[in-house]
């Protein structure tokens, strides 16, 4: 009976060359997509600088034009993301196992939801915070905001809700670790009360506390979502133990 042939294994350089290979194609795509949307970046940006009320400005001979274009970029980065996650998917995959790799590609999408459900709850709740700020705009103190300020404090509010709606996710494998327990951020919900507070006064630095609180209530909701994954986790965790001490 003939040996079955086994397929070498690549050599480092070989995955060097893959990566680099990947590496260009995503830049390639990103930028491509990235010049897609900077044809689309004026109704992005009347979008965005609705909630300013007319008041921005640029201070800077290629301040207008580098805010049309940190605009195509993060548009560029956010419609991209998925052909990015997919080369990530497409080089670790070999190295996996199917139920590894279908895990993988299940964690990635469901982070990518999350962050654009996030991102999205951001984007809808600059209007309120804006106006909030803006009210201090009166005779004798004008409002002159600069457009480059002006959208580090969008992107800022936008990925900082993306990234904190991710928190389900990261605490669900940090609890598949064996590493968190349901019953301990039960235990510390003050703690987490405390930090959604702090957290929501960073992503939304405003006096305005309906503003401040709007931004907060997802993050109570997140936390609250996060104690009942972690529970679940906890049995998934335990279930593949038994059936571990089992086989």
């Amino acid at each position: 009976m003939a040996a079955e042939l086994v397929e070498p294994k690549p050599t480092l350089l070989e995955h060097l060359m893959e990566i680099r290979g990947r590496l260009i194609k995503v830049a390639l795509f990103f930028f491509v997509v990235s010049a897609g949307c900077y044809g689309l970046s004026a109704g992005i940006f009347d979008a965005l600088a609705a909630p300013a009320q007319g008041h921005l400005v640029f201070t800077h001979p290629v301040g207008g034009m580098m805010a049309y274009l940190k605009i195509a970029f993060m548009a560029g980065a956010l419609l991209s993301s998925p052909y990015t996650l997919y080369h990530v998917l497409a080089f670790v995959g070999p190295a996996l196992s199917p139920a590894r790799r279908r895990s993988l590609a299940l964690a990635l999408v469901v982070g990518y939801g999350l962050f654009t459900l996030g991102a999205w709850f951001g984007f809808h709740a600059l209007p309120l915070a804006m106006r909030a700020l803006m009210s201090f705009d009166r005779p004798g103190l004008r409002a002159m905001i600069d457009v480059d300020a002006y959208f580090r404090f969008v992107f800022m509010l936008v990925l900082g809700m993306g990234a904190a709606f991710e928190t389900p996710l990261l605490l669900f494998y940090v609890a598949m670790g064996g590493f968190i327990s349901a019953a301990t951020l039960s235990k510390h919900w003050r703690l987490a009360v405390l930090a959604c507070l702090i957290l929501g006064a960073m992503i939304n630095p405003t006096p305005d506390i309906f503003s401040w609180l709007l931004v907060c209530l997802p993050l109570f909701a997140l936390y609250g979502v996060s104690v009942l994954v972690v529970a679940w986790a906890e049995r998934r965790r335990a279930r593949d133990q038994a059936l571990i001490l089992k086989a």
